[in-house]
C-alpha cells in the first residue's frame, strides 16, 4: 500500500514498512508497481536484488541481478493483473544466505517464505544484528526465501491478536515519512 493503513480497519491484520523510502522525495526509493499502477518505472539503485510479486492470491519472492529491473513482460503482467511488485534486498534465496559479513547493526525484519510456501513476517528482538546474522537466523527458522523489509528509524509496524493491536519496531522515529507498507489482510467473504 502507498497510503497509511489504519489499524481500525477490521480486515487489516498486519502492517509493516516495505521498501525503502527515498530521503529526498519521501516516495518509494525504487521500482514499484502498486495495485497495477506503475509508481516507479525502473530500478534506480544498484544494490537491490530481490523482487516481491503479488498477483491475486499469489505471492512470490525472486532474485534479479543487482541494480536491474525484472523483465518488462513480467512488469506488464503484474500491471495488467492489478498486482504489486517491489524491489528490496534479498537475505535468503533457495535456502542460502546471500548477505556478506559485516555492515551496520539494527533490529531486523523480513518477509519470509517457508519451505511449504507459507509466508510470515519475522522481526528480531535484538537490535544489534547484521543482515548476515539475521539471514542465518532465518535459515535456522526454515526460511526458503527472505526479503528484507525497511527498518532502522522506519520500523513502525503492528499486528493484531484478536482485537488488540501490538506495535512492532523499537525506534519509530521516521514514521511520518514512511511511503509504503506491506499489509496482510483477511479476504472478504462472498457474504460480506
Amino acid at each position: 500500500m502507498t497510503s497509511r493503513p489504519v489499524a481500525a480497519n477490521n480486515n487489516y491484520q498486519l502492517s509493516v514498512a516495505a521498501a525503502y523510502t527515498d530521503l529526498d522525495t519521501d516516495q518509494p526509493l525504487d521500482l514499484l508497481v502498486c495495485n497495477g499502477r506503475m509508481l516507479q518505472p525502473a530500478a534506480k539503485v544498484g544494490f537491490l536484488d530481490g523482487v516481491l510479486t503479488i498477483t491475486g492470491d499469489s505471492c512470490f519472492i525472486s532474485q534479479i541481478p543487482k541494480g536491474q529491473s525484472p523483465p518488462s513482460t513480467e512488469l506488464e503482467n503484474v500491471r495488467k493483473q492489478k498486482g504489486t511488485l517491489l524491489l528490496q534486498e534479498l537475505l535468503v534465496f533457495q535456502g542460502q544466505n546471500l548477505r556478506p559479513a559485516g555492515g551496520s547493526v539494527f533490529q531486523r525484519r523480513a518477509l519470509v517464505e517457508l519451505a511449504d510456501h507459507r509466508f510470515a513476517v519475522i522481526e528480531s528482538v535484538a537490535d544489534n544484528l547484521t543482515m548476515q546474522q539475521f539471514a542465518d537466523d532465518l535459515i535456522e527458522l526454515g526460511a526458503r526465501n527472505a526479503l528484507y523489509l525497511d527498518m532502522g528509524d522506519w520500523d513502525e509496524g503492528w499486528y493484531k491478536t484478536g482485537s488488540q493491536v501490538v506495535k512492532l519496531g523499537n525506534r519509530r522515529t521516521e514514521t511520518a515519512r514512511q511511503s509504503n507498507w506491506l499489509v496482510f489482510a483477511r479476504q472478504a467473504s462472498s457474504t460480506e
